[in-house]
């Protein structure tokens, strides 16, 4: 067998399993999109990030942006069906630092998260993924007490 035909033989012979390993399922774990709107005090949460935490072993944890009062995680890195806590937290930034500020100094302190520990470090919101959607959830989170 000469050198050509050995190359395309075997050319041939791999082509199958290539294709066999290009195939299969996108979203093996069933991952579901998920997307809503979060408002603190009644208006849109300007920056932050929301969490979904499984409940149950197995779960996949999840999260992304909010960005004026939206967020969206698409399906190849959504959850699976179950329950998932729900934490969300605001972007705070960092104020800048004095005009004379020197290293050692002390550094201002940052201003507090306007988001309370109960939607976020202490969160006992959940929210339930079923099979079928839809999967938007909105939050409406509140800082101030009444």
């Amino acid at each position: 067998m000469r050198r050509g035909e050995l190359c395309l033989l075997t050319l041939l012979g791999l082509a199958p399993l290539a294709l066999c390993l290009g195939c299969g399922h996108d979203n093996p774990r069933g991952r579901k999109a998920v997307s809503g709107l979060v408002k603190l005090d009644g208006q849109a949460l300007d920056q932050g990030n929301i969490e979904f935490h499984p409940t149950f072993e197995g779960g996949v944890q999840s999260g992304g942006r909010i960005v004026n009062g939206s967020y969206s995680i698409p399906a190849h890195e959504g959850v699976i069906v179950g329950t998932y806590r729900v934490a969300i937290t605001d972007f705070v930034p960092t104020p800048p630092l004095p005009a004379n500020f020197m290293p050692g100094d002390p550094v201002p302190p940052s201003p507090k998260p306007k988001v309370p520990p109960d939607w976020n470090t202490k969160s006992k919101q959940t929210v339930e993924i079923k099979k079928e959607g839809p999967f938007k959830f909105d939050f409406d989170v509140v800082s101030k007490k009444k």
